[in-house]
């Protein structure tokens, strides 16, 4: 990314929150980049080769999923553009359509050349360049495949992507005894990614993206899903891009997809999947977003006000508040949480020792607390996830509130009264949990919180509620 560019960064961010947080997020990128030693391993010629070949045995049944690569095209560099092109066609799984919406004042000669090599190239030359969804929106029109896939014009995917997003696919049908792929319940498939950078013909791979199964409210504080994304073409269609989110069109869609899927319907959790591999690969070059956020502010406006109407949609009552770090989030519910959202029946806050330090508050199923021992003014990392209001397994009872209709529940599994230690960050639990150990009190909070996601509740970590212990 350049010294330059993390300067001016920097710089950028103390404008906005002063010194002393700039201080403590450089110290923070500066421990990540030292300890950062991530590196994409390819993927060998025999396994790419074995899983041609069982694409080909699955093509020969015809029950091989269509994928059509959406890609809009605007004055894209010959470079690029033949490397995105050339990360397509050496897909190990073949049943896929690339379709090219070139916005260009003259067509671009090497997606025409393409598309006159490979048949499952389709080049458009658009009447005029409309916007990024608009653009998108005229591709989006012309795809036949069962599943839609967005690539960026100067990203590439790893040569396994299409192949990995068809197991998923593959094993829903399966074990639902399904026929036909638009039935599938899978509505929402997106990938792990990373970011590289072409060094004199040398790629560069790092940050990798490493992201969670579905989450609900972690999606209502960042765009987490990103790349690489598939959509069953039915719903796709439906939904279309929306020019007035223009820099945040896809985060507008996902959160679309997602919200009436996981908010109209119980934890529908099984309609969205996660692929825990790296599958996208972003470009990060000096005009990018991705090499400087701060290039395209107006994205983040636009993805704030994409979180203001999903809100609104599902008829939910809160305002969207920017965070620190550009791009981030938080809704601020009223009156609050638990009144506002009917899929949320607990919340709880960070506590934070008398060192300054995470001690608690948000667990995973083996019991381990998140952040353990990370300083409370760092965030959490490239994706700031310490200080993202988010779906979890449990949090902990010393900072807890309920919805009333659990109340009993919570008597039942924790043996005393329920008393929200959330509301009130400096309420003095000591004496409400006399004679349980640390070990107890963890245990207990995740056992209540296993009761209520049993009834198809969320969990919901609040990181901006501290309560020192």
């Amino acid at each position: 990314m350049g010294v330059k560019n993390a300067i001016s960064k920097t710089i950028a961010y103390a404008k906005r929150n002063g010194a002393r947080a700039a201080f403590y997020a450089a110290l923070e990128r500066i421990k990540i980049n030292s300890s950062d030693k991530y590196s994409y391993h390819e993927l060998s010629d025999d396994i790419l080769r074995e899983q041609n070949q069982e694409y080909r045995l699955l093509a020969e049944t015809g029950d091989a999923v269509r994928f059509s690569i959406v890609v809009p095209l605007f004055n894209t560099p010959e470079v690029y553009l033949k490397q995105m092109i050339a990360s397509v066609v050496e897909q190990s799984y073949g049943n896929w359509e690339l379709i090219l919406a070139d916005a260009s004042q003259d067509p671009l000669e090497a997606a025409v050349s393409a598309a006159n090599e490979d048949p499952r190239i389709k080049y458009y030359h658009l009447d005029k360049n409309a916007g990024i969804s608009h653009n998108t929106n005229r591709g989006l029109e012309k795809a036949t495949g069962d599943y839609v896939g967005l690539l960026d014009h100067d990203d590439i995917l790893t040569p396994d992507a299409l192949y990995e997003v068809s197991r998923v696919i593959k094993k829903s049908m399966q074990k639902n005894k399904l026929s036909r792929f638009i039935d599938c319940p899978i509505r929402l498939i997106y990938s792990n990614e990373d970011k590289f950078e072409d060094e004199k013909g040398v790629r560069k791979f790092f940050e990798l993206h490493e992201k969670p199964s579905f989450n609900m409210d972690l999606l209502l504080s960042n765009n987490y899903i990103c790349h690489f994304a598939v959509m069953r073409v039915d719903i796709i269609k439906r939904l279309k891009l929306r020019a007035k989110f223009d820099g945040a069109q896809d985060f507008d869609l996902f959160l679309r997809c997602c919200t009436e899927a996981a908010l109209s319907m119980d934890m529908a959790s099984s309609q969205i999947a996660h692929i825990d591999k790296v599958l996208y690969h972003w470009r990060c070059h000096r005009a990018s977003t991705a090499a400087n956020p701060a290039s395209k502010t107006y994205a983040y406006e636009a993805g704030k006000a994409a979180i203001e109407d999903a809100l609104n949609s599902n008829g939910i009552k809160g305002e969207v508040a920017e965070l620190p770090h550009v791009g981030f989030y938080r809704v601020n519910y009223e009156p609050d949480i638990l009144a506002a959202r009917s899929d949320v029946a607990c919340v709880g806050g960070k506590l934070v020792n008398r060192k300054g330090r995470i001690a608690g508050g948000i667990y995973n199923k083996g019991k381990t607390a998140l952040f353990k021992n990370m300083p409370v003014s760092y965030s959490g990392g490239l994706q700031h996830r310490a200080v993202l209001t988010q779906d979890c397994y449990a949090v902990d009872i010393r900072s807890m509130a309920v919805d009333p209709s659990f109340t009993d529940i919570y008597k039942d599994v924790v043996g005393i009264d329920y008393t929200d230690t959330f509301s009130d960050p400096m309420l003095d639990t000591t004496a409400l949990f006399t004679g349980m150990s640390e070990d107890e009190i963890i245990e207990k909070s995740i056992r209540f919180c296993e009761e209520v996601k049993k009834r198809g509740k969320r969990v919901v970590w609040d990181p901006q509620v501290v309560k020192k212990i």
